[in-house]
């Protein structure tokens, strides 16, 4: 860290050391972005008391969902599973996680209006996007599951 700013750099000595110029820089850059991701989940990831697989999280956006979403699937060292969680108002929401990508969202509002987005989209590049508009702003409590 330099100036609160992240510097990533990668050198190589040996054959083809001339040749290595971009590959380098390329993996440098990879690194980089997968340690911004991270911190960048840990850093908007709502207050999450999760035990045994089951725990709160508090209010659950759409801005902070995606951040949820990394941090279980980072904590279960990307494994496949299922998160389910209940709001107190009756509001259901389920991701399912296989191979590393968001591949379902359910969401059922308490009068039981339900919305299903099945997507193909890799867990590290989750964006807000997928949960404008789903009734979400609240406390869940969760249960996450093994797939």
């Amino acid at each position: 860290m330099v100036g609160g700013r992240l510097r990533v750099s990668a050198s190589w000595a040996g054959f083809g050391e001339a040749l290595m110029g971009k590959p380098l820089d390329n993996f440098a850059r990879g690194i980089a972005g997968a340690i911004r991701d991270f911190c960048n989940a840990r850093a908007s990831c709502p207050v999450a008391k999760i035990r045994n697989g089951r725990g709160v999280v508090e209010r659950v956006t759409p801005e902070t969902a995606p951040a949820l979403i990394k941090r279980v699937s980072w904590e279960l060292k990307g494994g496949d599973f299922l998160l389910e969680g209940r709001a107190e108002d009756g509001t259901f929401l389920s991701a399912a996680v296989r191979g590393g990508k968001l591949t379902r969202l359910t969401v059922r509002d308490p009068e039981g209006k339900k919305s299903i987005i099945e997507a193909d989209v890799p867990v590290l590049e989750l964006g807000s996007d997928l949960f404008e508009g789903l009734p979400l702003n609240r406390e869940f409590t969760i249960e996450v599951k093994r797939a």
